[in-house]
């Protein structure tokens, strides 16, 4: 009878063991998951930020370039192609670019926060 009791003690500490791993792996799942949508969410806000800072620098570039070439139209051409000049340099180096992007995103992701 002794033993019995023993034998189940056991195996209810083992399945407590067990089920406090999991608990254990489902929190510093839900870490990591904050962490990351963190990082998007600032690094999204800090794109959105940027890309209006460079807008509104294009706009002046080019009201600088149209008056100085005398050609308002030229002026706005002219920084109008420099975003296809670079998704031109993104296409020649398509795989160092997405290289670097999984190496970030992986980085993240296999980060100890411990």
């Amino acid at each position: 009878m002794r033993e019995r009791n023993t034998t189940k003690k056991g195996i209810d500490d083992a399945k407590e063991l067990a089920n406090s791993y999991f608990e254990l792996i489902k929190v510093r799942g839900i870490k990591k998951t904050a962490s990351v949508f963190t990082k998007v969410s600032y690094n999204l806000l800090n794109t959105i930020l940027l890309k209006m800072g460079i807008s509104f620098f294009g706009f002046a570039l080019a009201l600088y370039l149209g008056s100085l070439l005398e050609s308002y139209p030229l002026g706005f051409l002219i920084v109008g192609a420099i975003p296809f000049l670079a998704i031109l340099l993104m296409r020649i180096f398509n795989r160092q670019t997405l290289q670097a992007l999984l190496n970030f995103f992986t980085r993240i992701m296999t980060k100890d926060h411990e």
